[in-house]
This record gives C-alpha cells, sequence and structure tokens, in this order.
C-alpha cells in the first residue's frame, strides 16, 4: 500500500489518522523509562520533534482513547508500559523563537517568556484546570505559580514536562563571544532561574513532576546551568539510543518501500540517498551510520509528488543551516577554530576527543569547537582510538562546507580564492568537458597555501583541494578514492540527479615536489596514469557512460601543472 511522506509534518495523530508514512520508534519508550529525566540531543531535522511528540501520545491521560487508533500495529502496542497514558503533558516548544539575528537580552527573555506562557495555557485548557497565572511575571515565576496551584488541586497523576529545541533560542547568541550567552545562562540568568523550578518540583516528597525529557541540538546550553539544572541523564551518545532519532540503513528501505517505490527504482533511490544522506556515527562504541530524517523524506517526498527525484539534494531549510558553521567557529578561539576547518578540509579527518560537557565560563578549546561541530552534524566519528578520528559525514555535508568555508576564507583573506573563477571553471567542465580551468583554481589556491603547508603537501591533500573546489556546484557529485574496476579511482566526478551538465569523469592525480619533479620520467608517469584508468573503466558503472571524460593531472610542485585528456 503506497503511504504519503509526511514531509514536513511533525505531529504523529496526524500522521496516523490521515495514512502517513512512520518510521517505527516506539521500542525506545521502554528504553527512555530506565531514567526519569533525560536530555537527548541531534542535529536538526533528525526527526526529534516527531519523536518528542509521540512520546507526548502515549503519556497523555487525555488520549487513553486513543491508544488503540494511535499505536495499533506499532511496537509499543504489543508491549505497553505500566505509564501509559498516565500523565499530565506540560509541553514548551522553544523552536519558534528567531535565532538568527542578534537579540538584546531583554528580547531574548520576552521570547522565552511567550513561550512559557503559551505552553502553560494549552497544559490549562487541554485538561480543563481550575488554575488562572500572572501572565506580566517571568517564566521561572510563572512556572511556579502554575505548578503550585496544579498541586493544590490534588491530582492523582503527575505532570511529564516535555521541552523541544531546549537550545534554539540561544543559537543567535553563538556569535562573536560568549558574553551575552553567558549573562542570561549565569546564576541570575532567566533560563537557569526557569530549570530550577523544574528541579525544584522533581525533587520535593510527592513531587508534583515525574518525569523530565528535552531535546536540542547540543549540550551548550544545559551544560552552562550547571547546579541550576544537573538531575537530567544524557542519553546522546549511549549506544542503545543510537536510532531513537534519524533513521537505519533498514528502516530507510522500509520507508522507500511504504512510499510505493519498486524495483530498480527502488534501488538508485536507496544508493542515491546513502551516498548524500548517510553517515553520521553517533558514538563511539557503533559504527552504523544513522540517516538525516528530514532529507529522506524530502527525497522521497520529490519522487512521489512529480515522479523524479529532487533537483537539489539538499532542501533549503537545512542549507540555510550552514551559516552556524561561520557563528561556531568565531564563538572563541577563532583563529585556531579557522586552523580546525582548514585541516578538516584539506585532509578529510581530524583527531580529537569528544567533549559532553561544556564550560564556557573557563574556556573553549579545540576539542570543544570540535565537538560542537560534531553535535551539529557537520562532522562524525570515523574511527575510535586513544584519540577519536572525525570525518565530514557525507556529501551534502561536503557541500555545506565548502561554501561555508570558503566564505570564512574570504573574511580572512588569506586564500584568494576567486568563486566566480570556479564557478566559470565548473561550467566549462560541465558544458564543453574541460578540466584544465579548474585545475587552474586549484594551482592559484594553492599559491596562498602558506609554507609550512607546502612542507607538508602530499598527494592526498591534492584530492580534497580538488573536492573543495568541486563541490561549489550541486550539478556535481565528487568522490575521492572511488572503487573502480580493479582499484580506486584519485577522483570520481558525477553527475548530480537531474543535473544540467553534459560530462561525468574520472581524473587520476600525480603530486611531485619541486625535488621529485626534476628527477621525474614524465612519459613513465603518463603511461602509469594511462594504465590506472583502464582498470578503472573495467567497473560496468563506468562503461556505461557514454560521456565520461578521463583525465590524467600532474603537478610539479605548486607551480607547474600538466593536464591530459585519456
Amino acid at each position: 500500500m503506497k503511504m504519503k511522506v509526511p514531509y514536513g509534518l511533525a505531529d504523529f495523530k496526524t500522521m496516523r489518522e490521515n495514512g502517513y508514512l512512520y518510521v517505527d520508534k516506539t521500542m525506545y519508550i521502554k528504553e527512555l523509562e530506565n531514567f526519569t529525566k533525560v536530555i537527548y540531543t541531534r542535529p536538526r531535522r533528525f526527526g526529534k520533534s516527531t519523536f518528542t511528540n509521540m512520546i507526548g501520545y502515549y503519556y497523555d491521560m487525555a488520549e487513553k482513547d486513543n491508544f488503540e487508533k494511535l499505536f495499533k500495529g506499532l511496537y509499543i502496542y504489543e508491549n505497553p508500559t505500566s505509564k501509559r497514558n498516565s500523565y499530565y503533558i506540560m509541553y514548551f516548544n522553544f523552536s519558534g523563537i528567531k535565532a538568527e539575528k542578534e537579540l538584546n537580552k531583554q528580547e531574548t527573555e520576552n521570547a522565552f517568556n511567550e513561550k512559557v506562557i503559551a505552553g502553560c495555557r494549552d497544559f490549562i485548557k487541554k485538561y480543563d484546570l481550575n488554575i488562572k497565572f500572572d501572565e506580566k511575571k517571568n517564566a521561572a515565576r510563572i512556572l511556579t505559580e502554575v505548578i503550585s496551584k496544579f498541586r493544590g488541586l490534588k491530582k492523582q497523576n503527575q505532570i511529564y514536562i516535555m521541552i523541544d529545541e531546549y537550545d534554539h533560542f540561544t543559537n543567535g547568541m553563538l556569535k562573536g563571544d560568549a558574553k551575552d550567552f553567558l549573562d542570561i545562562l549565569g546564576d541570575s540568568g532567566f533560563v537557569r532561574n526557569f530549570y530550577e523550578v523544574i528541579k525544584e518540583n522533581c525533587e520535593t516528597m510527592n513531587p508534583p513532576v515525574g518525569e523530565f525529557f528535552a531535546t536540542g541540538v547540543s549540550p551548550i546550553t544545559l551544560d552552562s546551568l550547571t547546579s541550576g539544572f544537573n538531575i537530567a541523564t544524557k542519553v546522546t551518545t549511549k549506544s542503545n539510543f543510537t536510532a531513537m532519532c534519524g533513521l537505519t540503513e533498514d528502516e530507510v528501505k522500509n520507508a522507500i518501500n511504504q512510499a510505493g517505490i519498486t524495483g530498480d527504482l527502488a534501488i538508485q533511490t536507496y544508493n542515491k540517498m546513502k551516498e548524500n544522506y548517510d553517515g553520521y556515527i553517533m558514538n563511539e562504541e557503533d559504527n552504523k551510520g544513522i540517516f538525516n530524517t528530514t532529507l529522506v523524506m524530502y527525497y522521497l517526498n520529490e519522487l512521489q509528488q512529480y515522479g523524479r527525484p529532487p533537483k537539489e539534494l539538499v532542501d533549503d531549510n537545512l542549507s540555510a543551516t550552514g551559516t552556524k558553521i561561520m557563528n561556531l567557529a568565531g564563538l572563541m578561539n577563532r583563529e585556531q577554530n579557522y586552523e580546525l576547518l582548514k585541516e578538516l578540509l584539506m585532509n578529510g579527518e581530524v583527531l580529537g576527543r569528544l567533549t559532553t560537557s561544556f564550560e564556557l565560563e573557563k574556556t573553549f578549546s579545540r576539542d570543544d569547537f570540535l565537538s560542537m561541530l560534531f553535535y551539529n552534524g557537520y562532522i562524525t566519528i570515523k574511527e575510535a582510538g586513544l584519540r577519536t578520528k572525525f570525518k565530514i559525514p557525507n556529501y551534502v555535508t561536503k557541500v555545506l562546507y565548502a561554501n561555508y568555508f570558503m566564505q570564512i576564507t574570504e573574511i580572512k583573506d588569506k586564500y584568494k580564492a576567486d568563486t566566480n573563477a570556479i564557478e566559470d571553471a565548473m561550467y566549462e567542465l560541465g558544458e564543453n568537458g574541460k578540466f584544465e580551468p579548474i585545475t587552474k583554481c586549484v594551482q592559484d589556491f594553492l599559491f596562498h597555501t602558506s609554507v609550512r603547508d607546502k612542507e607538508n603537501f602530499y598527494e592526498r591533500d591534492l584530492k580534497f583541494i580538488y573536492e573543495f573546489m568541486l563541490n561549489f556546484t550541486e550539478q556535481y557529485a565528487v568522490y575521492a578514492e572511488y572503487p573502480a574496476g580493479q582499484g580506486f579511482a584519485d577522483l570520481f566526478i558525477q553527475k548530480a540527479t537531474n543535473s544540467l551538465a553534459k560530462y561525468d569523469a574520472i581524473v587520476e592525480l600525480k603530486y611531485l615536489s619541486k625535488q621529485d619533479a626534476k628527477v621525474a620520467n614524465m612519459q613513465k608517469l603518463e603511461e602509469d596514469a594511462k594504465n590506472q584508468i583502464e582498470k578503472y573503466m573495467k567497473d560496468k558503472r563506468l562503461q556505461q557512460k557514454e560521456t565520461l571524460k578521463k583525465y590524467m593531472v600532474i603537478f610539479k610542485g605548486f607551480e607547474e601543472y600538466f593536464v591530459k585528456e585519456i
């Protein structure tokens, strides 16, 4: 049965009552009940709001009669817990507060108060409670008043407080330095005071608040509250919660089937999603990647609605979040952060330690910045060890990185990268099959690289610079060390879905230092490159590409290069 794709829809009840595709995550309810206060973070668009909404319906007293209609066919229907439909749900959603512009402290507090007022109003109205409160008070006093009056009603059941996107309102403050951020979250800050109220009402004798669940992107906000809210368990990196938000390979395949996509198209769809939306490893104990939920639904929705894959691999809502890289990079220790981004782009990976808590009052280290990139989904775990190895998870994230890192380098005015020249070069490749123009852009980039970089430059670094340049267009997907035939092609430049480009390309790269170039046998290097490409061309996937261009490129130091079509 073909089911509608819930792209842009987060309400669980609407999905279940109107025949939308729903990926069953109800098996995590039992796992969550091992804790009473939980914080769970994931990057944006991983399905946190949908999950929070779902458990809200499960625990809500008012939805008791709808349990069968909403949950039949799902795991929890056959395996319910004793806490089912036994709480008054108090829900706060901070995602609507504008975070991409500068807000002063008072504006931020006003917006925060409005969200708390809205949550309290909905709570009172939903359960028809005889409670009135003073909306002119601040958030902490409002919550104190509402919970106190609820307690006076002497209800048998407790409150379950759910907070969605608890850190969204602070994202706009992560610019330049952390002063405003710390002022708001400090000892007398309104955010800390709000969470202290929750803490107090969880810890008293016969507490009115029995459970707490919060989602967000990173732990930085609540970590900064320290003593204000130190009662919750962070399950973000626990292996048994890896795919509570986000989709596993099997879940993606099942979603494709439920969307009515079958046969060869289903295989093609899965492969394209795996290339572009997979690869997020969320803990050091598990090497199974998860997919970005929203991008999967975006892709399936386009297929279902228009009978073709999306023209752009990234939906507008997600691509807009790339500006946050710049905000994070400028938070503290800006020069150090820029160097880490450069290392990531040049080498494709970085070593560091995953920080599980942050103390901006004291310092913001290289590992802290690296960890913030991880929590925001810009990098992921490649390999665990004494020091963890991190990488960019997939092609879509590489595209975001390339564009926003270029903005940073333009601000620094260090590499003199000309985006117009890069765009022109990509046009020449796509329209006329010429690889020399993009190679000239790479040489120009190398010309402005530091002496230290030149002393430690290898062929792998050249590959990543090409990747960086080639990622400036969504007409292509670019892969380094692409498995093909009897080897790994240095670069495979593949036309993206619905690309207007005419040509694909496979490239064999050679890099020689100035010293090595003086004694190199260029004829032998050229023959070696031809032989390598012949091995790659034994791959049936490449043989089927009628407009595939084959190039060899040899760099002699940074000053001289040679491009030849094979």
